[in-house]
């Protein structure tokens, strides 16, 4: 109990206390009212919806299932091995390799899947090499042409590999994943749903957000080198980060195909430490094989990154303003963030926003251009450099802070695109420290758009705005044109920028069409606010369609 109430006083003191009540709530909810319980009854699959896809089998061939065991508790092997049998596509295998488990009743669980179905196969070590070097040796044994990988004690919903068939032959892609949720110990109730963006590169490296259901083919598993044992603990995330290196196409699934057994006695607090730490290294090692050095560090629950900056590279802010007095401010404290600077201070009466920005930028000779209005002040003195790091690299486009109110809530952290065609603030007026939906608030990840109010491009990725649309929706059409040509935005809150609140760059606004949103939830742009709130209306129900764009590359 003490442990408890501790770990309760330092989640108040970090996310504030209307923050920490709202979350208490939730999870009370989810805990003793069933408030998830009875959204996922809406979610899951139907009976007439299973008996559908036992009828039209896609024709994706075998799906290997890749199951480390060690020690593992016979009830839980017997519920995971039900939940295989129960799936609606037909040609899998379970490839179920034990690591010389001492328990008895875990031979005899493994013995009696084997005995059951001839396609649960299993093989048993002499030694205990480890997750790693077990799920190794279930890979060898695997004969599909695609791996499923699966924990020991978790469960598959019964469709999971159908939909993983079904995107394999549609869209041809060589890593794929689902959405997830939680499952007590005990198997009566299901907590903690994560619906994921598409296929976010930065938002991989903060967290391993791709998690479960992991789809992978085999070939491109054996050619990323398998499982590595120096990161155990984080081995899956270290196997995503090298897959996603070398795939065709990334593909996400958003529907919920997997359930996260949460067994308390699976790992104590100083196995998460490691276990962090290991994905801390994994991050870093991709950064070598970018050619970026990169440094990742634990920050209380999340995890921050720096990449080194390359010498010699050139900045010119281009400070709007609506008087030459307005930027003077601004540009001295640009010049104490990053000395060499060149501040420009572009007057936008007149001739209009998008114009003087255009004229400015297409004048520029600095390799970097940081669009910044008089009105934004940075809340400290790294702002520059923290951009710098993201915006140097070839494959992002518009890097912006976490943009905050004098009470450190969110004005802007990026455009969310929502169904109805409106462009809205992510998570505006949370407090910036409570973090949010799975912490994404603090932590460095991707977003479909960003505002003008302040951002950071390189010249060659400039691309003139709009300037036939108002400063808003001309900034974000900006940011849509670059992600047409391949380039990747970026939100991080490591270096905040202080602005008033609905700056006018900053204010939803309709776009008047519908542009899907990769960076996040089809299910989660449902709703009337950006703030990854489940809300009855706006949850799928099993038989709706996948929201137009939820599957493009």
């Amino acid at each position: 109990m003490p442990g408890r109430i501790s770990r309760l006083l330092e989640y108040l003191q970090q996310h504030g206390a209307a923050y920490t009540l709202r979350r208490l709530g939730e999870k009370l909810g989810e805990q003793y009212l069933g408030t998830y319980d009875r959204l996922w009854e809406r979610m899951r699959a139907g009976d007439a919806e299973l008996q559908a896809q036992r009828a039209d089998q896609p024709p994706a061939g075998r799906i290997s299932i890749i199951i480390p065991v060690y020690q593992t508790r016979p009830e839980l092997l017997e519920a995971l091995g039900a939940s295989i049998l129960a799936q609606t596509y037909r040609d899998w295998e379970a490839c179920l390799y034990d690591g010389c488990s001492t328990n008895p009743g875990t031979r005899e669980a493994l013995e009696a899947l084997a005995a059951r179905d001839a396609r649960f196969r299993v093989a048993y070590g002499t030694e205990n090499e480890g997750i790693s070097g077990n799920s190794n040796r279930a890979l060898k044994m695997a004969t599909g042409d695609y791996v499923v990988l699966c924990d020991h004690d978790d469960l598959l919903t019964p469709d999971a590999l159908w939909w993983v068939a079904e995107a394999v032959v549609r869209t041809g892609a060589d890593m794929l994943y689902s959405d997830e949720d939680k499952v007590t110990e005990d198997g009566r109730h299901f907590t903690d749903p994560n619906l994921k963006p598409d296929f976010c590169p930065d938002l991989l490296r903060s967290s391993n957000y791709i998690c479960h259901l992991l789809a992978l083919r085999r070939g491109l598993v054996m050619r990323a080198g398998g499982f590595r044992s120096a990161y155990d603990g984080s081995q899956d995330h270290d196997l995503a980060l090298r897959c996603s290196e070398l795939a065709n196409r990334v593909e996400h699934i958003p529907r919920i195909l997997y359930h996260w057994r949460t067994v308390g006695s699976s790992a104590s607090h100083q196995a998460l430490e490691r276990c962090r730490k290991a994905a801390c290294d994994a991050v870093e090692a991709q950064g070598e094989r970018m050619g970026i050095p990169c440094r990742a560090g634990l920050v209380g629950d999340t995890t921050r990154l720096q990449w080194g900056i390359r010498n010699g590279i050139t900045i010119r802010a281009l400070i709007t303003a609506h008087s030459d007095r307005d930027g003077e401010a601004s540009s001295g404290l640009l010049r104490k963030q990053w000395p060499g600077i060149v501040c420009e201070i572009v007057r936008t009466d007149g001739v209009g926003y998008a114009r003087a920005v255009n004229r400015a930028a297409l004048a520029a000779t600095e390799d970097v251009l940081l669009l910044i209005d008089s009105g934004v002040c940075p809340c400290g003195e790294g702002m520059v450099a923290e951009l710098l790091q993201y915006a140097q690299r070839d494959d992002v486009g518009a890097v912006t802070p976490a943009l905050v109110d004098a009470r450190m809530r969110i004005v802007h952290a990026g455009w969310a695109l929502m169904e109805d065609g409106w462009a809205r603030c992510r998570n505006r007026g949370l407090r910036l420290t409570a973090g949010g939906w799975h912490l994404l608030s603090m932590m460095t990840h991707n977003v479909a758009a960003v505002s003008t109010a302040c951002c950071m491009v390189r010249r060659d990725h400039f691309q003139p705005l709009d300037e036939q649309l108002p400063p808003t929706e001309a900034g974000i059409a900006w940011c849509l044109a670059m992600s047409g040509q391949g380039l990747r935005h970026v939100y991080t809150p490591w270096a905040p920028a202080m602005v008033e609140d609905r700056h006018p760059l900053t204010r939803d606004v309709h776009l008047g069409t519908i542009c899907p949103d990769p960076c996040m939830s089809p299910w989660h742009t449902r709703g009337r606010r950006a703030d990854f709130r489940l809300r009855k209306g706006a949850i799928p129900h099993a038989a709706d369609p996948i929201p137009s764009g939820a599957d493009a590359p």
